[in-house]
């Protein structure tokens, strides 16, 4: 849904910013990409500032979210965290009676002086912009330039003029809730888009992974397979060694393994150098078989994040790129320590239902958050969340969508889940593995889209 501002509806924004942020400094500045902008304020700290400067609806206005956007570095981000963070809004009008809005602000330099900047933006379709101006108004910045030719040049150093007024514009009805609820859904849009940019090179980058793994497991089951058949070199040395004094069945069965023997040598050296080879094959079975089973397990998280990827927040895509991608994680916030166990929850018809995305997560949830009177669910004989109910005698409504969640967080359509209290669940061999002693099954025929929105509301657990 695109985002309609009016005349009528700059004068009412106009008053609302008046009453939010006036006499407030602007914290931060968070640039998302080239057309969007949020400012944080002061005191006034329940919502925040967003400007956007898109093509064909640019609008302004305040927004109660509390996603967390990561700065854009560039050119618009360096000019307004230098002129804009840490200064004081003094004043906010409108210019010329159209789709224009001034901000004045003031700001302490390095040398403890007062300097007097504006900013303005000009939310005209086709021809938006966004100016920084100094004390006499003359542009210190702009987002968009002009040459010398136009009718109205915008270039660094000139002052600023005012854009000549559309006088066949009418107030128009406004109605602000409609407008706030057009804002909500375009911010929610565009943290997906965002979201799905900065997860797209980690997301091809866990791709590649799993098949190169893959290609590894193949490899490796190929050189065990070629290894194993080479493990009756000990029964040739063994030979060697029994028939050392029978002359005519030692020359018949050197003859039987010329390829590896060497007549150059004595009987005993090339019963060594086999057994040598035997340990050698041996070691290198051992080893295959070990390097498989860690190549598999990776397989199986790799498998397990690829086909729930959709629903994994900012924060956990952060942590995605910390743990396989860190050189790449040049936006993450270094000072934020994260303990990667927390797992998620929702609140479902006043019932918290937690549930985990790997299996550190998995088992933080049942063994260490759960208690032993709260409800267990996972999917049957596959790879997926603990999910947990943290209610012993939970509603028919909250263990159908729980039931529905398990599905959902293992990329099914449709499956048995277990179910079972969490006093008859049991640590397995590995992190995150679970054996019931004592369960019963629910099967849902196809899983309810509905539920895949609870997901939007999830949150994480405290320490």
């Amino acid at each position: 849904m695109s985002v309609r501002l009016n005349l009528k509806g700059i004068s009412v924004l106009i008053n609302d910013f008046k009453t939010k942020i006036l006499n407030n400094f602007i914290t931060q500045v968070t640039v998302i990409n080239s057309s969007d902008i949020l400012l944080s304020f002061s005191f006034y700290n329940k919502e925040k500032m967003l400007i956007s400067l898109n093509h064909t609806t640019p609008f302004i206005s305040m927004v109660d979210s509390d996603i967390n956007f990561q700065t854009e570095l560039g050119n618009l981000n360096e000019n307004l965290r230098k002129y804009l963070k840490g200064s004081y809004v003094t004043d906010i009008n409108q210019i010329n009676g159209d789709r224009v809005i001034k901000f004045s602000l003031t700001k302490t330099n390095e040398f403890y002086q007062k300097e007097v900047f504006y900013i303005v933006i000009e939310l005209i379709p086709t021809i938006n912009n966004l100016l920084i101006l100094n004390e006499d108004e003359t542009i210190l910045f702009a987002k968009h330039y002009t040459d010398l030719t136009a009718s109205r040049p915008v270039l660094k150093g000139i002052k600023y003029q005012c854009l000549e007024k559309n006088k066949t514009l009418t107030e128009g009805e406004f109605d602000l809730n409609q407008y706030l609820e057009s804002v909500n859904l375009y911010l929610n849009d565009l943290n997906n888009k965002t979201q799905k940019e900065r997860a797209l090179p980690l997301y091809n980058h866990l791709k590649q992974r799993l098949k190169s793994l893959n290609r590894k497991i193949k490899v490796l089951e190929n050189e065990k397979l070629e290894a194993e058949e080479k493990l009756s070199y000990k029964e040739i040395g063994d030979t060697l060694l029994t028939l050392k004094y029978d002359e005519d069945n030692l020359l018949d069965y050197i003859k039987s393994i010329s390829s590896i023997y060497d007549e150059t040598i004595s009987i005993e050296e090339n019963a060594h150098r086999i057994y040598e080879k035997y340990k050698k094959y041996k070691r290198t079975i051992e080893n295959d078989v070990r390097e498989i089973e860690i190549a598999k397990s990776q397989v199986e998280e790799l498998n397990y994040i690829l086909s729930i990827f959709s629903y994994f927040t900012n924060e956990e895509i952060e942590e995605l790129y910390e743990k396989y991608l860190p050189h790449k994680n040049v936006k993450a916030k270094k000072n934020k320590v994260v303990d990667h166990r927390l797992p998620y929850y929702i609140n479902y018809k006043n019932t918290k239902i937690g549930f985990g995305k790997n299996k550190e997560q998995n088992n933080y949830l049942t063994f260490k958050k759960a208690n032993k009177s709260d409800i267990y669910l996972h999917t049957s004989n596959y790879h997926g969340a603990h999910v947990i109910i943290f209610d012993n005698d939970p509603s028919k409504e909250v263990i159908e969508a729980a039931s529905h969640l398990a599905l959902i967080l293992s990329n099914l359509t449709s499956g048995e889940v277990y179910i079972a209290d969490v006093k008859d669940v049991k640590k397995g061999a590995t992190p995150g593995e679970a054996l019931l002693n004592k369960y019963q099954t629910i099967t849902i025929h196809q899983v309810n889209d509905e539920y895949k929105k609870l997901l939007r509301e999830q949150k994480r657990f405290g320490n």
